[in-house]
């Protein structure tokens, strides 16, 4: 009992896999991008993170339970999800097991998806990016994404690039420009446009795009009935003291 380990990563044996991570953080720009990906691709769940830290749930999908921390696969790719906030030690512990069978398979890449949040809008919004080694960041660059030189990445993306670069593995990290206060399908098609000049993925993301002017108009509607409703109140107030 004493030798139980903290995480059990179970997946099947991949050879030369391609991770693709996108677990929730800012916009929630990784975590839409990675179910929008296994969705559009027909991806099936192929293995989960399995841990007594975990919470004891079931996330219940098209009226099947589902592990909260999941992997979806097709081919030799493999997409990692997750539908609840992990804890940072847990994270550590995830990175640990998933580093050890990537590297024992010798992963092609490890590429981790989120948002970067920049407080404003602009009409352009920018992907950011940085690599384990030198010659990974040049080529980021090459295929037109920003080069992050300072600053720091947080949570699964974060320790996934640190643990990969130790292993030697090609690992990058995209960061999709956002707001940073409502999740941002927008951002999320952003990234995966970027992820399809380092991964060979036919897919469309278009759906996500409109999605995105669906809550622009939405957020726009909301505006107008709070000016209108705040340019009612000064009216009443002036009538009165006027």
């Amino acid at each position: 009992m004493g030798n139980e380990k903290p995480v059990d990563i179970v997946l099947p044996d991949i050879e030369r896999p391609i991770l693709i991570e996108g677990y929730p953080g800012v916009g929630l720009v990784g975590h839409i991008a990675a179910n929008f990906l296994a969705k559009e691709l027909g991806m099936e769940m192929i293995g989960y993170v399995e841990s007594p830290f975990i919470p004891p749930m079931a996330l219940i999908l098209e009226g099947k339970p589902n592990p909260p921390l999941r992997f979806y696969g097709r081919d030799n790719i493999i997409v990692a999800v997750a539908d609840i906030y992990v804890a940072p030690t847990l994270v550590n512990e995830i990175v640990r097991e998933l580093t050890a069978y990537l590297k024992e398979r010798n992963a092609e890449k490890v590429i981790s998806l989120g948002g970067i949040g920049i407080g404003f809008f602009k009409e352009q919004m920018d992907v950011w990016g940085v690599g384990a080694r030198e010659e990974l960041n040049r080529e980021l660059e090459e295929k037109g994404v920003k080069l992050l030189q300072y600053g720091s990445i947080m949570g699964m993306s974060g320790r996934l690039l640190l643990e990969a670069s130790r292993k030697n593995l090609d690992a990058y990290v995209l960061l999709g420009e956002t707001f940073g206060d409502r999740p941002d399908p927008k951002a999320a098609a952003n990234v995966i446009e970027a992820l399809k000049k380092l991964v060979p993925l036919e897919v469309s993301t278009e759906p996500l795009l409109q999605e995105a002017q669906a809550i622009e108009e939405q957020l726009r509607r909301m505006h107008e009935q709070m000016e209108q409703a705040r340019k009612k109140a000064q009216q009443q107030y002036e009538s009165i003291y006027l």
